[in-house]
């Protein structure tokens, strides 16, 4: 839960047509996170068929996936309706692009928390 608060904040997105992926370094295995927020995806359904949908893509593309990072994949609504090869294509084609925004400067966020003890409050470990 703490290590996806802090990606929340501080990690670096990586936009693509499907999700946006929030990408930090890390010194443990790569560790995978999900979010279908209720704003974006009204009924619960839907928020669990975009997140199984993307749990099963993931596991197809399982040789690809970049090593020691943190991923927080945020889905967007065209990830419901997707063709299976395209959502596949564009995994793999956001994996690419994740060493270039590693490079770049991180831009701040406000945070979002609500309490001033919060993990994204304290001093990067």
């Amino acid at each position: 839960m703490r290590d996806f608060a802090l990606l929340s904040q501080k990690g670096r997105p990586v936009f693509g047509p499907f999700f946006t992926v929030r990408v930090r370094s890390s010194h443990a295995p790569t560790k995978i996170g999900f979010v279908a927020s209720a704003k974006v995806f009204k009924r619960a359904v839907d928020r669990n068929r975009v997140k199984r949908r993307l749990r099963e893509a993931l596991a197809v593309v399982r040789a690809e996936w970049p090593v020691n990072m943190d991923l927080l994949f945020v889905a967007k609504p065209e990830a419901m309706t997707a063709e299976w090869e395209v959502l596949l294509a564009s995994i793999r084609r956001t994996f690419q692009k994740i060493p270039e925004a590693l490079l770049a400067p991180a831009k701040p966020r406000p945070p979002k928390a609500r309490r001033k003890t919060s993990v994204i409050y304290q001093a990067e470990v």
